[in-house]
C-alpha cells in the first residue's frame, strides 16, 4: 500500500478495494444463483404438473425475492461506485460494462420475470384452469437471459478486479 498522502489516495484505493470485493463477490452470488437454477431447478419444475410447480414457485419464491434484488443492486452499485474511483480509463470502461450488464439483469428481472411471478401467485395450485397459459417456457427464456447476463458480469467485473492497482 503507498504512504498516506493529503490528497488522500490511499483512502480511495482502499474504498475501491472494498467494493471490488462487493462487486466480484455479489455478481459471483448473483451469477451462480441463476446458473444453478437454470441448470437444476428449472428442469425440476417443467416434470411436474401445474399446480405441484405453482406451489414450489412460491415456495422457492419466498427465499429468492427479498435476498436476490439486494444482492444485485448491492452489486451494481459496487460497480458504479468503482467508475468513479478508478484511475485508468480501462478498468473504468470495464465497470462501466459490469454495471450495465447487471442493469440488464434487473431489467429482465423487473420487465420480464416479477410480472410472471406475480401472475402464477394469483392462480390457486388447487384449481389450475384448464386453460391455463403455463408461463414456464417464457420464464426460462428470460432467466436464461439474465443467466447470461448475470454471468458476463462476473466476467467483466473479475477482469476489473484484476487490473486494480
Amino acid at each position: 500500500m503507498p504512504d498516506a498522502t493529503e490528497d488522500g489516495e490511499p483512502m480511495r484505493e482502499t474504498i475501491a478495494q472494498a467494493l471490488a470485493v462487493v462487486a466480484v463477490g455479489g455478481s459471483g452470488i448473483v451469477a451462480g444463483v441463476f446458473f444453478a437454477v437454470a441448470v437444476s431447478v428449472l428442469p425440476t419444475l417443467y416434470t411436474m404438473p401445474a399446480g405441484s410447480y405453482i406451489t414450489l414457485h412460491r415456495k422457492l419464491g419466498q427465499g429468492y425475492h427479498p435476498s436476490m434484488p439486494l444482492i444485485v443492486n448491492s452489486t451494481m452499485f459496487a460497480d458504479i461506485a468503482l467508475i468513479f474511483l478508478v484511475e485508468e480509463s480501462a478498468t473504468r470502461w470495464l465497470f462501466i460494462l459490469a454495471s450495465v450488464l447487471a442493469l440488464g439483469v434487473q431489467g429482465v428481472s423487473h420487465l420480464g420475470n416479477v410480472p410472471i411471478n406475480k401472475r402464477v401467485l394469483r392462480v390457486d395450485p388447487d384449481a389450475v384452469p384448464d386453460d391455463w397459459d403455463d408461463p414456464r417456457p417464457q420464464w426460462r427464456r428470460l432467466h436464461q437471459l439474465r443467466t447470461a447476463l448475470a454471468l458476463a458480469a462476473l466476467t467483466v467485473t473479475a477482469a476489473g478486479v484484476v487490473v486494480l492497482p
